[in-house]
């Protein structure tokens, strides 16, 4: 197979949140993947946490972090070079946005993003960018190979991985559809964020639109030795403290169990915008000496805090298909979660798993309660069935040919 060089493009990079991103990169370049890191925005500091972030912080382009008098000059001297593959990139960006003049405009300044990305690439030798998530970075993956190809030195293709949940929103204005036209690969982490690709694409689409799940490290999550739960279960949750994850039903909750007399102990791992109210239903409920919030944890400690758990629960309302469910399982936690997006792929309710209505905190109480008393089989079927199919080192084997294949066209 010839060597894979393609750029990597993110919102965010290095992110606690996305910290799969980085282990995928890390994976393709041990098969041999040259891989040119840029990031849309600078880095938040909550995400550099281990000594992996820092060098991957050293290593990224960030469109946005470069002084605004000096990205100014780099458009201009653009610009004034290629006029023509300009002009004709921003008419087309403008009327990609129909009546809606804002869209346009978003449009033509995510242009702008885009020719800075082709900037950096071409000086990297490289005419080929892949995009995670179908927002920002797909519109302007898309806008730098369509400038790359105007500007006519070589043929320039692109490619992204969608997740699902947040790229669904909005998908008219975020022309999902028109993405997924002018992809040259489409990748998917499931079944579930496929059949969404497929019901909005065309049908001609349809075969560029694969399935790579995602994966993890076994040698960093691995299985742990069999042991009893313990008085009182320790319930761990690892998730953005953002409000479609539903800490807030699993404080009601643990609130219901004290009612019952079942005493637990909950560790929110992560964090976001939504803590302060997350915060205020903790002491609303009177849960505070019970509920911790440590904040985020790199992944070394992650794996630490599942391996003391007794049962991990994602409440969540709405999702493409967490990582943080395949490492408990991986580990050996028995996982409680909702049925939403692709979760039911993974975890099977009574069989991988328990899996509950979102939203219910009632339905979550006794489903926790039963992933304390009897988890024996279902955490042998759940570590089963995460091995089978959420291996990274197999799964980013499998997607390094179809990267090959795509940018090779």
């Amino acid at each position: 197979m010839p060597r894979v060089r393609l750029a990597y493009l993110t919102a965010h990079y290095p992110n606690v949140a996305h910290a799969f991103i980085q282990g995928e990169i890390f994976a393709l370049e041990r098969l041999g993947a040259e891989i040119l890191r840029i990031a849309l925005n600078t880095p938040d500091p909550a995400d550099i946490i281990s000594d992996d972030d820092r060098a991957e912080k050293a290593k990224t382009f960030y469109v946005k972090g470069t002084p605004k008098l000096l990205i100014a000059w780099r458009l201009s001297t653009i610009t004034l070079c290629h006029p023509l593959a300009f002009t004709r990139c921003a008419l087309t960006a403008l009327r990609a946005g129909g009546p809606n003049i804002g869209m346009g405009v978003k449009l033509v300044l995510q242009l702008l993003e885009a020719m800075l990305v082709w900037r950096h690439c071409r000086r990297h030798g490289i005419s080929a960018v892949h995009a995670h998530f179908g927002q920002a970075p797909a519109s302007v993956a898309s806008l730098t190979t369509m400038f790359g190809n105007a500007v006519g030195r070589g043929h320039w293709t692109w490619s992204a991985t969608i997740h699902g949940s947040h790229e669904f929103f909005n998908e008219d204005t975020s022309r999902v559809y028109e993405k997924i036209a002018h992809a040259d690969l489409v990748v998917c982490i499931s079944d579930f964020t496929r059949a969404q690709l497929m019901r909005i694409a065309s049908p001609e689409d349809w075969p560029k639109i694969t399935i790579v799940r995602c994966g993890i490290d076994f040698n960093q999550f691995a299985a742990r030795p069999h042991r009893p739960s313990r008085y009182p279960p320790v319930i761990v949750t690892t998730a953005r403290l953002s409000r479609e994850k539903g800490h807030l039903v699993l404080v009601e909750a643990v609130a219901i169990l004290r009612e019952l007399g079942v005493d637990v102990r909950v560790r929110m791992i992560g964090s976001g915008p939504f803590r302060d109210e997350i915060e205020r239903a903790i002491m609303q409920h009177d849960v505070a000496d019970v509920v911790d919030l440590t904040g985020p944890l790199p992944p070394d400690r992650v794996a630490d805090e599942l391996r003391d758990a007794d049962v991990f629960c994602l409440p969540t309302f709405f999702e493409g298909l967490p990582i943080s469910i395949m490492e408990a399982m991986a580990i050996g936690v028995p996982v409680v979660t909702t049925y939403v997006g692709a979760i039911p792929e993974l975890v099977v309710d009574g069989v991988t798993g328990w899996v509950v209505p979102a939203g219910n905190p009632h339905a979550l109480v006794d489903a926790i309660r039963m992933a304390v008393i009897d988890q024996d089989e279902v955490v042998k079927a759940a570590r089963a069935k995460v091995y089978e199919s959420h291996d990274r080192v197999a799964n980013v084997a499998e997607l390094l040919p179809l990267l090959a294949a795509c940018h090779r066209r």
